[in-house]
Parts: structure tokens; C-alpha cells; sequence
């Protein structure tokens, strides 16, 4: 149930309440003024911007990635490419660039 705290003394579920009110009043904030923006734009045009954007984002991922997309980071074998791998957490994904790109190619997928 929503403010259930599992076992956690209320003292501190008090603590933990208002150290996440910032964060919930952050959201809220943010959330409020991207609707309002996205209803200025117009949510059917901002649809079709998402549509446009997702169809890029797969269109470069076919041409520039490795297996078309995130590989974990043992095959990745450039290493400016390679996502840094904390210490006792999971698996970190990245990218690898498709081998044989034109000078062109590789310099777009690489930005």
C-alpha cells in the first residue's frame, strides 16, 4: 500500500517521506510543464515527431550497429565504445560499430 514502508520505523518512514518529497515535486513540475509544451506543439504533430524519430533511430542502428544494437560489454571490441563496468553490478551494455563503414558512415554512426 501507497506510504507502507515494510517494516521501517515510522521515524524513519517520516525521513524517507520528505527526503523524496523533492524528488516527487521535481517530477510533478517537470511532468506538468512538458504536457503543457507538448500541448502547445500539438500532441498529434509531437506523435508523429516521436514516429520520425524512433524510424532514424532504427534506420542508424541498421546501418551503424553491430548486431543492431546494445551487445554487452566483452564484444564490444573498440574501447572508447566499451561502457565502463561498476564494481558487484550487472552487465553494462553498449555499442559496437559494424565493421567495413565507409569513412562517411563511420564518422555519422560514431557521432
Amino acid at each position: 500500500p501507497p506510504g507502507d514502508f515494510g517494516g521501517v520505523s515510522p521515524s524513519r518512514a517520516q525521513k524517507l517521506r520528505a527526503w523524496n518529497r523533492l524528488d516527487w515535486e521535481l517530477y510533478r513540475h517537470l511532468n506538468g510543464s512538458f504536457w503543457k509544451r507538448a500541448e502547445a506543439f500539438g500532441i498529434p504533430r509531437l506523435r508523429r515527431e516521436v514516429r520520425r524519430l524512433r524510424e532514424r533511430r532504427e534506420g542508424l542502428a541498421k546501418m551503424c550497429l553491430k548486431g543492431g544494437g546494445p551487445l554487452p560489454a566483452r564484444d564490444i571490441p573498440e574501447g572508447r565504445f566499451r561502457p565502463f563496468q561498476p564494481p558487484g553490478g550487472g552487465d553494462v551494455l553498449g555499442f559496437a560499430l559494424r565493421e567495413g563503414l565507409e569513412p562517411p558512415e563511420r564518422e555519422l554512426c560514431v557521432r
